[in-house]
Formats: structure tokens, C-alpha cells, sequence
């Protein structure tokens, strides 16, 4: 537990020798306040990567690169953009583990990582594939 206003604003001495009212403003460990990276990840981050909607909207994302690769391929006539698309596919392989994991964080934590991981490189690639070809 920890007390109310004992923060960097307030000196050592009033956190310390407060009044009696004061030290009755405790608040409870669950109210929301943040501790360090583990605590981030526990509340904050894991809850957003294990909802639907991002599921979906990556796929969608996912989906929407591929395409633009396989249509850059029709345009420029050249078979470079397709070297992306086995990064987007590896993406799309986290995505559906990161699906499977569920609500266990850690390998929740580790698979969204690396679909984050294959999405950046994939459409990093996608650019610099792009300035070759032009």
C-alpha cells in the first residue's frame, strides 16, 4: 500500500511527519498505477493484444501488403516485390499464434513481438524494394 501525495512534488519531511488524516489517505495496490516494465506488460499491453479487433485489423493490414506486393509485381513487371511476402507470411504465422495464446502473457508477449518484428522488416522491404525497381 502506499500513501497519497508522498511524491517527488512533497518533501521527505511532510511524506514522513504528516498529520493523522493524512496517513489515512491510503490507497489500495489495485487501483491502476503502473510499477516498472512487468507491470506495463501485465496491465496494460496484454489486455490490448489479446482483443479481437487487433486480430482483425492486422490480418486485414496483412492482407492489404500482400496484395499491393502481388499487384507491384503486375505494374513494374519484375519479380523483386514479391520479396516481401515471406515476411508478411511469417507475420501472418505470429498473428495466428498470437491468437492461439490466448490470455497467457508470455508467449502472448513474445508472439506479437514478433509479428511486430515481421510487419517492420516486411514493409521496410516493401520501400526498398520500391526504390529499386523505379
Amino acid at each position: 500500500m502506499s500513501v497519497e501525495g508522498a511524491g517527488p512534488g512533497q518533501g521527505a519531511e511532510t511524506a514522513t511527519a504528516g498529520r493523522a488524516d493524512d496517513m489515512d489517505k491510503v490507497v489500495p495496490e489495485g487501483r491502476g498505477d503502473v510499477r516498472g516494465i512487468s507491470d506495463l506488460t501485465y496491465r496494460i499491453i496484454t489486455p490490448y493484444l489479446s482483443h479481437a479487433l487487433l486480430h482483425r485489423v492486422m490480418r486485414i493490414v496483412l492482407i492489404v501488403l500482400a496484395a499491393v506486393c502481388l499487384v507491384a509485381t503486375g505494374v513494374r513487371l519484375s519479380p523483386l516485390p514479391l520479396l516481401p511476402i515471406p515476411l508478411f507470411a511469417f507475420a501472418y504465422y505470429c498473428l495466428r499464434r498470437v491468437r492461439a495464446a490466448g490470455a497467457d502473457d508470455r508467449p502472448l508477449v513474445v508472439w506479437s513481438s514478433l509479428l511486430l518484428a515481421g510487419l517492420l522488416v516486411g514493409f521496410w522491404t516493401l520501400s526498398v524494394v520500391a526504390n529499386w525497381v523505379s
